[in-house]
Parts: structure tokens; C-alpha cells; sequence
């Protein structure tokens, strides 16, 4: 019997799509198969406001980050709207306030800028999409980028690679937390993996 956790996915303005929706689907699927008894799944914003993601996609929030009261599960999803993430001291505070309380906080992409930002990745391993290491690197004091892995587990927190790479990350964690079945479920599920992509 699981402890049912809270997952906040942040949400932002110009984020990477698959960023966000890889893990969104993960841990929703997960749930799911386990009768919506693993988790409370709620997509938070700076305001909680209508916002659009890459390339004009419209993402209605659940909350504001003020009305959030638990998180055990932080995601954080990448792209260009990022570099304006890190520059808004309102958020960046509540991440620096809230994720020492988290069970687990993790980046995908280019959200590692905000780990980054914040110190989390100093003199730590880490990886992120391989257009920004470079990047992500100079918000570091002695980060470790690590280009060839998908993801990096540190423990409580946790850095994927290049958008569907927090895919595998978000299985990553439900194998984790909930154990190899509930995992190789929601694979099944979302025929991902390489059981299922071969031509016969």
C-alpha cells in the first residue's frame, strides 16, 4: 500500500511541450492503472492563469504556485520561457522555499537552468539538452555535465536530458517509488519500450 503523494508539473510560459506532457502522461497513466491511488496530480503556474506553452498551445493550470499547499513530487520542464523563470525573484523564491521540502525535484531539458539558478547543481553531476550545457553551465559553480547519460539521479534531485528524455525519467521514478510492476504497466500501456517497436 502506497502513500498517495502530491506532483506539481510548473507550468510556464513558453515551455517545451513534451517537456511538460511527457511526465504529465507517465505519472497520469501510472496512477491510473493503480486506480488514481499513487498520486494527486496538479499542473501549477506563477498566477494559475491561461498560459501557451511552445509553439502556441494553451495550458489552463490547476493552481498558482501562493495556493499550493503540499508538493512531494516537483517537475520541471525546460525551454526558452526558462531564461525568463530564473529571472522572476517571486518564483525562484518559491522554489528555494519549497523544494528542500520536496521528496523529489527534477528538471527536464533546459529546466535544469532553474536547478542551475538555485545551486543545485553545483559541483554536481547533471545533464540537460545538449544545445545548453553550455548554458546551464555558466548558472553552475562547478557543475558536472554529463552528455551522455538521459538522466541523473541524485536523489532527491534528478536532471533529464532533452524533452522525451523526461519520459524515461518519469519511468525512471515510478519504478522507484512504486516498483517495477506498477512501471512496466504503464510502459505497456503507452507502448513505450523496446518490447513493442520491431518490425516482425
Amino acid at each position: 500500500m502506497h502513500t498517495k503523494r502530491s506532483l506539481a508539473l510548473f507550468a510556464f510560459e513558453d515551455m517545451e511541450v513534451l517537456d511538460f506532457a511527457g511526465p504529465f502522461e507517465v505519472f497520469s497513466v501510472a496512477n491510473q492503472m493503480e486506480g488514481y491511488s499513487l498520486l494527486d496530480i496538479k499542473v501549477v503556474s506563477k498566477d494559475g492563469k491561461l498560459l501557451k506553452a511552445r509553439n502556441g498551445l494553451q495550458i489552463q493550470p490547476d493552481t498558482s504556485l501562493a495556493d499550493l499547499e503540499q508538493v512531494d513530487i516537483l517537475v520541471i520542464p525546460g525551454g526558452d520561457g526558462s531564461k525568463a523563470v530564473i529571472e522572476d525573484l517571486k518564483v525562484m523564491l518559491w522554489m528555494e522555499h519549497h523544494i528542500p521540502e520536496t521528496e523529489i525535484t527534477f528538471s527536464v531539458c533546459s529546466g535544469a537552468r532553474i536547478l542551475a539558478k538555485l545551486g543545485y547543481l553545483d559541483g554536481r553531476e547533471y545533464t540537460t539538452h545538449h544545445e545548453v550545457f553550455e548554458d546551464v553551465h555558466t548558472l553552475t559553480h562547478g557543475g558536472i555535465p554529463n552528455k551522455t547519460k538521459r538522466f541523473v539521479d541524485l536523489g532527491q534531485i534528478l536532471t533529464a536530458g532533452g524533452i522525451s528524455a523526461g519520459i524515461d525519467l518519469s519511468l525512471h521514478i515510478v519504478g522507484r517509488l512504486f516498483g517495477q510492476a506498477v512501471q512496466k504497466n504503464t510502459m505497456k500501456y503507452m507502448e513505450y519500450g523496446e518490447d513493442w517497436n520491431h518490425e516482425k
